[in-house]
């Protein structure tokens, strides 16, 4: 009977020291995943300025460049505004007893042309910029814009590129 009384009197410690050992690991774990993340964070203007830097522009380049983020910029918040009125729309009737097909049908496809829209006037903002780089500048930039896991390349330049 004496080994089951000192493991039982023991169990308490055991069971705190392993809980200690485990909080320890996940503060250890959340503190560096914090520590990671923040090294990798960059505003969306340090990002485009990454991407300008790594492709070396020249003023002209860096003129195209500029006027292609401000053109990006304006129609992804042309886009937003006004296709978020249209999917919450789309939602409240979803959300309706008897949802109307044709309204949801006919909200969605307005959506989806104004996402359209959005794609052709940025490739076209795009393809403007690309004109004026050279190839390897152009490659460079391509190869940035299609590096999803780069944390440095802001994401609305990886979603014009497949």
């Amino acid at each position: 009977m004496a080994p089951q009384r000192s493991l039982r009197s023991r169990l308490p410690w055991l069971l705190l020291a392993l809980s200690l050992a485990l909080n320890i690991c996940f503060v250890g774990g959340v503190f560096w995943v914090r520590m990671e993340a923040g090294h990798g964070q960059m505003a969306p203007a340090e990002r485009f300025e990454r991407v300008a830097q790594q492709l070396s522009l020249d003023s002209n380049q860096r003129a195209a460049f500029d006027h292609f983020i401000r053109a990006l910029r304006m129609r992804t918040r042309q886009m937003r505004e006004t296709n978020q009125p249209l999917i919450a729309e789309a939602w409240g009737e979803l959300g309706k007893a008897q949802p109307d097909d044709t309204a949801v049908t006919r909200l969605l496809t307005e959506a989806a042309d104004n996402r359209r829209a959005f794609q052709v006037d940025t490739s076209r903002a795009l393809r403007q910029f690309l004109a004026v780089l050279s190839n390897e500048q152009r490659a460079r930039f391509v190869e940035l814009a299609r590096n999803r896991e780069d944390r440095n390349v802001p994401p609305i330049l990886r979603q014009l590129v497949p």
